[in-house]
């Protein structure tokens, strides 16, 4: 009985260990959705549309974080958890902005499909705008 409370105590300590906090959470994130913006300009750069569309799908992954009200208010820095409405409009505008981008690049029409990843910049900007207050 002792062994088996000791055990049980060690996995909880483990899995507390390990837990992300809100801000660890938001800087893994952001490094995902940086990593897909790079792709697709780099494939837009290579004339490489699978690198496009990889970075696409990366972008669209990591945002799923920010569709969670609870989260984008344990983010946002204090003073500013009233402004979550807006952080989820941001984080709606670009998986339409992304998938805008992935079916103009399915059509071949590079130049809309561009517009569509300055969107997807241009939300990531307005979202930051509130987060470091410029």
């Amino acid at each position: 009985m002792k062994l088996k409370n000791i055990l049980l105590s060690l996995a909880i300590l483990c899995t507390i260990s390990f837990a992300e906090t809100p801000a660890e959470l938001n800087a893994r994130t952001m490094i995902g959705m940086e990593s897909g913006l790079n792709n697709i300009q780099k494939g837009f750069l290579y004339n490489n549309f699978d690198l496009v569309k990889y970075g696409a799908d990366q972008i669209m992954k990591e945002n799923t974080v920010y569709h969670d009200r609870k989260v984008i208010k344990s983010i946002l820095p204090k003073g500013k958890q009233q402004m979550e409405n807006i952080a989820l409009i941001t984080s709606n505008r670009v998986d339409n902005s992304i998938t805008e981008l992935k079916t103009y690049v399915e059509l071949k029409d590079i130049r809309k499909a561009q517009d569509a990843f300055i969107n997807v910049v241009k939300a990531c900007t307005d979202c930051h705008n509130i987060i470091r207050g410029w």
